[in-house]
């Protein structure tokens, strides 16, 4: 299934050079129809997504005994391999020749090299980035990616300096929510190589916001993700999984009103519209997991430290109005799924494919299995990501003028990475932005054609169903419930970290 390409994303075509002309053009103008397209099949393949509509009616009046089904059938596949999907916005690719091929295919499956080898990755940047289109690799770039990062201050009332070995649905989560604050603040047209001086002030402040320290300056750092997870009964140094970052993903927005965003969590991969149109208008309050916390019967009194230990890193000013009117906020609309038992079931393929075409879609935070990835892009059944398994110096702390451009260039991957959507652990997060109410009806729209195409991974319904008190009593009868169940098996993630 495929949606319009975003306009802006399109609006320039493929050089000359990634369209070869066909051959031997003036000299077949009277020939048969079949023989015109095997001599201009290198021109099709690369110009079918503009030209298909247009060689379709041709088809059809020119009485050829081909038929469209046969033709769609055998350029379907060389079709998805020349467009390239990032987060809702399509690039065209040129075919690659059997070299730049051999380099790509290389790429596959693999972790960042050792940090040690370091300065080679970035002496392999230029070359790497010719084997791409070009406004694709100015927007893959631009892409903010978090990494581990060693020797940052404590985070009490744990002794952990790095995230190494345990942080990476952590820094997963935050590479979602740092592109959706960059698409929020700055547009999805934003790049980081074309940004004019007061455009960076707001790309800088945004990166801010995730430095690794415990203060308000940094609402969004490792140590508050991880004090929050310690209130959830997640300890410091302990495996997040998609429920749980999502949970603190939405506290942590909620107590950050300069963000200017709210959050839904879809039940059970469901997003009801009225609870989303209570979130997006303020009716309904910041996430509450304190029924969650209750039913966790160790280390109280670690949680009750780590609650009063963010709640000091608040920021007064920055507290959550109390905002109770029509007017629609900016929503992130984060679903926590789990599409397989070991693996990820080849039945949600095409549907968690045509996710990324969708223009509201920021990424899934997920990955293989025992390690969390955070996916941006497609291209055919390879899913391009940002690898959070790098570890680099925490940036020090100083005055937000004070950083460098090489400061920030950290946080920035220069190399596409890709893992073909079978080596996916069936564990993950999915997450979708919608500025207007008009964004979020179109959303329900596409998710529900995808749904009628392609087995449904995320459905939606106008409202949540009401239940009577005795369907709530299941605990009266020793069952065990969501809520205690997700509690007790060490969360959804099977050991994601």
């Amino acid at each position: 299934m495929s949606f319009e390409p975003n306009k802006t994303a399109c609006a320039s075509t493929p050089d000359q050079e990634y369209l070869p002309q066909p051959r031997n053009s003036n000299h077949i103008s009277k020939a048969p129809l079949k023989d015109k397209l095997l001599t201009n099949s290198s021109y099709l393949a690369a110009e079918i997504p503009l030209k298909l509509g247009h060689f379709m009616s041709n088809l059809w009046t020119s009485g050829s005994e081909l038929s469209s089904s046969f033709f769609l059938h055998n350029h379907e596949t060389e079709t998805q391999q020349h467009i390239i999907w990032l987060l809702g916005n399509a690039y065209y690719n040129k075919p690659l020749d059997g070299i730049q091929q051999a380099i790509l295919e290389a790429q596959k499956d693999e972790m960042f090299r050792p940090v040690q080898q370091e300065n080679q990755v970035h002496t392999d940047t230029t070359s790497m980035s010719m084997l791409w289109p070009s406004d694709f690799y100015d927007d893959f770039v631009s892409r903010l990616w978090m990494t581990y990062r060693h020797n940052y201050p404590p985070i009490r009332p744990s002794n952990h300096k790095t995230d190494i070995g345990w942080g990476c649905m952590l820094r997963s989560g935050q590479s979602l929510l740092a592109n959706t604050l960059l698409i929020h603040f700055l547009s999805r047209d934003w790049r980081r190589q074309k940004q004019e001086q007061t455009v960076y002030k707001q790309y800088s402040k945004i990166l801010h916001w995730f430095l690794d320290e415990l203060s308000p300056r940094a609402p969004f750092s490792i140590h508050r993700i991880a004090l929050l997870g310690k209130q959830l009964g997640k300890n410091i140094g302990e495996w997040f999984g998609p429920s749980t970052i999502s949970q603190v993903i939405q506290a942590l927005v909620s107590d950050f009103a300069p963000a200017n965003l709210s959050v839904y969590i879809a039940t059970d991969g469901v997003i009801y519209r009225d609870d989303v149109q209570d979130v997006a208008t303020g009716k309904k309050p910041r996430g509450d997991f304190s029924h969650l916390i209750t039913r966790v019967s160790s280390d109280e009194g670690g949680r009750q430290e780590a609650k009063n230990l963010y709640e000091a890193s608040n920021n007064d000013d920055a507290a959550t109005p109390d905002r109770r009117d029509s007017e629609f906020k900016p929503v992130l609309i984060l679903v926590a799924l789990r599409l397989g038992i070991d693996s990820l079931h080849p039945t949600y393929y095409p549907a968690l494919k045509a996710c990324f075409e969708i223009p509201s879609f920021v990424g899934i935070a997920g990955g293989r299995p025992n390690s969390s990835l955070y996916f941006i892009g497609l291209q055919g059944d390879d899913l391009i990501y940002l690898d959070p398994h790098f570890s680099r110096p925490a940036l020090e702390t100083k005055g937000l003028s004070e950083y460098t451009k090489e400061d920030f260039g950290t946080y920035h991957c220069t190399l596409p990475r890709k893992i073909n959507i079978a080596n996916l652990d069936p564990s993950m997060l999915l997450g979708f932005y919608c500025r207007t109410a008009q964004d979020f009806d179109l959303l329900c729209d596409q998710l529900d054609l995808i749904s009628q195409k392609h087995s449904a991974i995320v459905s939606v319904q106008q409202s949540a169903p009401e239940y009577d008190e005795d369907v709530r009593s299941e605990n009266d009868f020793g069952v065990l419930s969501d809520e205690d169940e997700e509690l007790s098996v060490d969360d959804d993630d099977h050991s994601i970290f």
